[in-house]
């Protein structure tokens, strides 16, 4: 009797997971969220920009060129962890063979670019004062420009229609999973211009005031990925449905 209670509980569990998860009703759920994490996005946006030129006070080295870390050190964290989630999403498309996995994987791949993008090029404008260049090929940078391909070499194989040429992405997207810890501790494991850790280099009472519109930054990145990734996933759930529609027209 117990026994039997369980299994009912869990298909019970699974059958409310697959309610969810149908395309009806991840359309009304997400027209829901889209809003609440638009505004909550730009809020957090628009308080790291007046912490960070408003509150926080001028670097003694650096003078105002430093203000440049709150875009660029939200935008390395980010970079690196959307990678991290497309290596999830791929690893959940290669064993279950769910489409949405496919759709995510995608989404993160465009994001990862343009993240990527946006870290390379602050930290060019950051660097080029200090280093009288907008370019070295330093460690840190260079595997971040390794990534910024990785990304659109994976991005290009989801762009496909073709199930192998997907799944061939999902594959390398696992195996290039090798970058992250290494664009994470190349400035401990070689000699580089960069610099270590923006957050945690900072001992004195400006730490605080640092990381507080920093931190802002990356929370709002973060609400806009999942803002992008909700738009793109409706959008791909609207093309499929148009292209059912068409087969059995056409049938």
């Amino acid at each position: 009797m117990i026994h039997n209670t369980q299994e009912i509980k869990k298909k019970s569990e699974y059958d409310s997971y697959i309610k969810i998860i149908k395309p009806s009703n991840l359309m009304y759920i997400t027209s829901i969220i889209l809003p609440v994490l638009y505004f909550s996005a730009i809020s957090f946006l628009i308080a790291s920009f007046y912490l960070g030129i408003f509150i926080a006070d001028t670097d003694i080295q650096q003078g105002e060129n430093y203000r440049i870390i709150y875009i660029h050190v939200p935008s390395a964290w980010t970079c690196l962890l959307l990678y991290i989630l497309l290596t999830i999403s791929s690893t959940i498309f290669l064993v279950i063979k769910n489409p949405i996995a496919l759709f995510i994987s995608k989404s993160l791949a465009k994001m990862g670019i343009l993240f990527t993008f946006i870290t390379l090029l602050t930290g060019s404008l950051w660097g080029y004062p200090v280093w009288g260049t907008f370019w070295v090929w330093d460690a840190r940078l260079t595997s971040v420009l390794i990534l910024f391909f990785i990304y659109l070499i994976i991005w290009s194989f989801f762009l496909s229609k073709d199930e192998k040429t997907n799944k061939i992405g999902n594959i390398l997207t696992l195996i290039f999973f090798a970058i992250i810890p290494i664009i994470k501790y190349s400035v401990d494991w070689w000699t580089t211009l960069h610099q270590g850790s923006s957050i945690t280099q900072f001992k004195n009472t400006i730490h605080f005031s640092i990381l507080l519109p920093t931190s802002f930054m990356y929370i709002s990145f973060l609400l806009f990925i999942f803002y992008i990734l909700i738009c793109d996933l409706r959008k791909d759930i609207l093309i499929k449905k148009i292209t059912i529609i068409k087969d059995l027209q056409n049938k």
